[in-house]
């Protein structure tokens, strides 16, 4: 009885060892099998594969035969994947150039010139510096705003104009950057002028020459100088500064303007001419030369008897009466100019 016991329970190890065998073996089969069915890794596209991509995209497709749908985010997707995978590529760079042509494209002005900006200081002597450059300074033309507004962006695009302008002179780009910083100067300019009439109207002659003023210096090509030139002398001439107030009036009539304008400075050139101080002609102020009442002595001058018509010592009494008669006649001519000069200044 007992050895058919053990046998039993033998019998059962056995039985609960081959389930446990078994059950290793399907389950070493089963992950054999998983292994064997997995995909293979896929391997990351070249820089150069991103970026063609990105251009494919931007070429579009053709929707009802006359339009081009473009994906602009999935384009942008393709050209940031070479810039993060690729960051010390060439084709990194030109990635960074093709997202802000997309936005600028997209009128998104504001971030296309945070990407052309950042290109021009990261890489300062790469080939395509004077294409951000130029682009960048478009992006604030496309923003400027009437002259009676804020001019920031005008500002900002003659900025990158004028760099490069300075930096790349030769460049294809050149001429039509000439041709609208000229466009941005006379905005500037002309924003100050208006500011300049206002003053001018309200007869506050230092505020409006200031601006006239800076007007001129800092925009001495803009389009309206000879306009300018003539204010700025009429409001010179109200503050009594006259030399400087011909000086700029001159200079307006050397410039052609129109009949107005010219009517204008000769009108005032003529009211400067017959001045009693001023005069049309600028000489220093002498008692010497152009008696006047600033002169303390100018009256003991004129009434004092002169030597000249005193009698020279051992002379004969017939010439002694004519060098006399002569003499005290050009003492009297003198005197009398002198005096009527001195009533003239008065």
């Amino acid at each position: 009885m007992r050895n058919r016991t053990l046998r039993d329970a033998r019998a059962r190890q056995l039985s609960d060892i081959e389930k446990a065998a078994r059950g290793i073996a399907v389950l070493t089969i089963a992950l054999l099998c998983a292994c064997a069915t997995a995909p293979p890794e896929e391997e990351l596209p070249s820089a150069e594969a991103y970026y063609q991509r990105g251009q494919k995209t931007l070429e579009g497709r053709r929707v009802f035969l006359f339009f081009t749908d473009v994906d602009f985010p999935k384009a942008i997707e393709s050209f940031q994947e070479v810039i993060d995978n690729y960051p010390y590529s060439e084709f990194s760079l030109l990635s960074e150039l093709a997202i802000a042509d997309i936005h600028f494209e997209r009128e998104e002005y504001e971030e296309a010139s945070s990407y052309y900006h950042d290109f021009v200081e990261l890489h300062p002597n790469h080939p395509k510096v004077a294409y951000a450059l130029y682009r960048n300074g478009l992006c604030s033309y496309n923003q400027m705003r009437p002259t009676d507004r804020d001019q920031a962006a005008t500002r900002e695009a003659t900025l990158q104009f004028r760099a490069l302008l300075e930096r790349f002179p030769s460049s294809e780009m050149t001429k039509d950057a000439q041709i609208r910083l000229a466009e941005c100067e006379n905005r500037l300019a002309l924003n100050g002028i208006e500011i300049g009439d206002f003053y001018f109207s309200q007869h506050n002659w230092h505020s409006a020459a200031r601006r006239y003023r800076v007007a001129l210096s800092e925009y001495p090509s803009h389009a309206d100088r000879a306009r300018t030139l003539v204010y700025l002398g009429l409001s010179l001439a109200r503050l009594k500064r006259y030399g400087e107030a011909e000086s700029a009036l001159r200079g307006a009539l050397q410039l052609g303007p129109d009949e107005e304008l010219r009517d204008s400075a000769e009108f005032e050139l003529d009211l400067l001419a017959h001045l009693p101080v001023f005069g049309p002609r600028v000489l220093p102020r002498s008692c010497l030369t152009d008696p006047n009442p600033s002169c303390p002595r100018i009256q003991q001058r004129i009434n004092a008897p002169n030597s000249a018509c005193e009698i020279p010592f051992g002379t004969t009494r017939a010439s002694r009466s004519s060098r006399k008669r002569a003499r005290c006649s050009a003492s009297s001519s003198r005197s009398a100019a002198a005096m009527s000069a001195a009533r003239s200044a008065r």
